[in-house]
């Protein structure tokens, strides 16, 4: 009974990795504003758009106070149409998923660390690496096949995200004469965000192979 409750938790643990390492990487800016506030000088908002720094922070946070604290739905003195709420009304599941799985692996980690680290249950190997290592394998996989389809074609890669995420809608698709607040989220933001998203997951997920290399060699020595 013991194995086998190893074998599960370390499958587990395998699965769980790429979750944390992609949800984690996704909620930093998905949640801290200044991750975007870093954004508006660089990407030249102000210039683009045709509005003010504070005019556009204040559309922001607006959006972000809906999503994250359940305000009344405001884009600051931008203009926005129902169809355009309606979207955001949409993403607010996906946002609190992220924070909902990142909670859920930094327990499930945790209780993996005890449990295994006080021998309660065997720690599996492949080929004397952890299940968290190989884990970090299977992450860099995904997010390489992401990357390549982003630098391939990111407009098609941002397609098959919201067809995926929002079937059978098509609200997401903005028109910026109704709903200003897509000029002062250009494409390129969002370009922005996944190449973050990617590397920070990538980096978490090398951390913990060059780890399970690490240990790998100290059992062997």
């Amino acid at each position: 009974m013991k194995k086998i409750f190893g074998k599960i938790l370390s499958v587990s643990a395998f699965i769980f990795t790429p979750i944390f390492c992609i949800s984690f990487s996704a909620f930093i800016p998905c949640f801290f504003r200044f991750f975007y506030y870093s954004c508006i000088g660089p990407l030249s908002i102000p210039e683009k758009s045709g509005y003010s720094v504070d005019e556009i922070k204040g559309a922001f946070d607006g959006v972000m106070d809906y999503i994250w604290k359940g305000a009344d739905f405001s884009t600051g003195s931008l203009n926005f149409s129902e169809e355009g709420k309606q979207h955001f009304a949409d993403c607010v599941p996906l946002f609190w998923l992220q924070l909902i799985l990142v909670a859920i692996s930094v327990v499930f980690f945790i209780s993996y660390f005890i449990l295994t680290e006080k021998k309660v249950v065997d720690k599996v190997y492949f080929k004397g690496l952890s299940p968290i290592s190989c884990g970090g394998f299977l992450t860099v996989g995904l997010l390489g096949v992401i990357g390549l389809f982003a630098a391939i074609d990111f407009d098609g890669l941002f397609t098959l995200f919201h067809k995926t995420f929002f079937p059978g809608k098509d609200n997401w698709i903005f028109d910026s004469r109704k709903d200003e607040i897509i000029k002062i989220l250009p494409e390129e933001f969002f370009l922005v965000c996944a190449i973050f998203i990617i590397s920070l997951a990538v980096l978490i997920s090398f951390v913990t192979i060059v780890v399970g290399f690490i240990r790998r060699k100290k059992k062997i020595q």
